[in-house]
């Protein structure tokens, strides 16, 4: 009978790190060669705020845009970056108040390793809960690790400045939280957890938030024959996460009269003049809008790699295959739930994964409808905070249609070396000439 290697802790976890450790190293590699302000999508915006609260020794405070701000443009802004929550900013800006300089670029890269430093937070808590969640497939908490180690766009988002990558930390440490109390029967300590999980989330850029209805969820699919137990165990994880989070939002709605920021900053870019107007307010339908823009495509290709219509991204048949690795994990998770439904024996994983499946298909039709009717945007990144969440479909996916045992692992094991080299392919064909671009 096959045994798998990994099926010792101990060795599963070493190799777990060791992935951790060379895509850290890989981030900070990035982060070293991206030419400072533009190594990723909005650096150097995202930069300035941090800028004025170093000259300030104060958080931003938006002002407004001068006029023609986004005149010529494709897309307006959604919220200020001044508005957004941001929290990881702070501890920057005091870093580079006491130890950076009046170079530019020196202060770019400094802030830069605190985008690299939250890379491993994320990748050991999605190794974490891969591990709970998938206790008899040894294999998939480092499948997962290893993809998070080298899809591109992944690694480029921790290794520039940008408000993604503390979301995406951030929310992936709420989804742990989320699977550990549901799997402990919401035990004080997870309670706790799980609280303080969300209230750092809502220190965040609110693509990581679908984490708030996901716990929602859990907590009403476990308590709903005990309503009193309900209100109890919600009460204890909003205090936490409101004693933590509450004061930007009540700082936002002392300054602009507004706590989200969203319809003060759709007032700020109209008064600027010449912005251009959303497609839907053009009159453009949802299909019309697609076509046009070419959404779906563009969107899906910038998930694994390049800046929105940026040039640096895959061949065209990794995308093929990709797709293809998708559409079978589609196929078997639509089989598995088929199943399991029919069996009438829904697991105590059941509605974790509806909560996974939800946050990022959720996280799709937000980003959708965000482009639909504001900004035009086509990027794939702004779904990285359900990574992990993705990742849980498709290892289940794929677990209803094949057995990760003994040939089949083994094939998985070798190739893992072989994404490895091909990040580090992407890095020499498409990261180093772009340096110069």
């Amino acid at each position: 009978m096959y045994r798998s290697p990994l099926t010792d802790i101990t060795t599963q976890k070493r190799l777990a790190l060791a992935l951790i450790v060379v895509a850290t190293l890989n981030a900070l590699l990035w982060s070293f060669v991206g030419r400072p302000g533009g190594g990723g999508p909005d650096e150097d915006a995202h930069f300035r705020t941090v800028n004025t609260m170093v000259r300030t020794g104060a958080l931003a405070e938006f002002k407004g845009y001068p006029p023609g701000k986004f005149s010529g443009l494709a897309i307006r802004a959604q919220v200020a970056h001044e508005i957004t929550p941001n929290a990881l900013a702070i501890p920057v800006a005091i870093t580079i108040a006491v130890i950076g300089s009046n170079d530019y670029a020196f202060n770019i890269h400094v802030a830069r390793l605190f985008m690299v430093a939250v890379y491993p937070v994320t990748l050991w808590f999605s190794f974490l809960t891969l591990r709970r969640l998938f206790p008899d497939i040894p294999v998939a908490p480092i499948i997962g690790v290893t993809v998070m180690s080298t899809v591109p766009m992944f690694v480029l988002v921790h290794s520039y400045y940008t408000n993604d990558a503390p979301a995406i930390a951030s929310s992936t440490i709420a989804t742990y939280a989320i699977v550990r109390a549901v799997q402990s029967g919401f035990t004080v300590r997870d309670i706790v957890l799980l609280g303080v999980s969300l209230g750092i989330v809502g220190l965040h850029k609110y693509t990581g938030f679908l984490v708030f209805p996901a716990t929602a969820f859990v907590l009403t699919w476990h308590f709903i024959r005990q309503p009193k137990r309900l209100v109890q165990v919600a009460t204890a994880i909003l205090l936490p996460a409101a004693a933590i989070a509450s004061w930007w939002y009540l700082r936002n709605w002392i300054l602009y009269g507004d706590p989200i920021g969203v319809a003060f900053t759709q007032a700020a870019v109209d008064a600027s003049g010449g912005a251009p107007v959303p497609p839907r307010s053009r009159g453009y339908s949802p299909t019309e809008f697609v076509e046009d823009t070419n959404w779906i495509a563009e969107n899906f290709a910038t998930f694994w790699a390049g800046h929105g219509q940026h040039r640096i991204k895959l061949p065209s048949a990794a995308y093929l295959a990709l797709s293809s690795l998708m559409a079978a994990a589609t196929l078997g998770l639509i089989v598995g739930v088929v199943r399991q439904i029919r069996s009438r024996r829904l697991g105590i994983n059941f509605p974790v994964l509806a909560v996974m499946a939800a946050m990022h298909l959720g996280l799709w039709t937000v980003s959708f409808w965000s482009s639909y009717t504001v900004d035009v945007a086509l990027h794939g990144r702004y779904v990285f905070p359900t990574f992990l969440p993705f990742l849980v479909l498709i290892i289940t996916g794929l677990s209803s249609i094949t057995d990760w045992r003994g040939r089949f692992e083994a094939v998985v094991l070798m190739i893992l070396p072989l994404m490895l080299a091909a990040n580090s392919a992407y890095f020499i064909h498409s990261i180093l000439p772009d340096v110069n671009y």
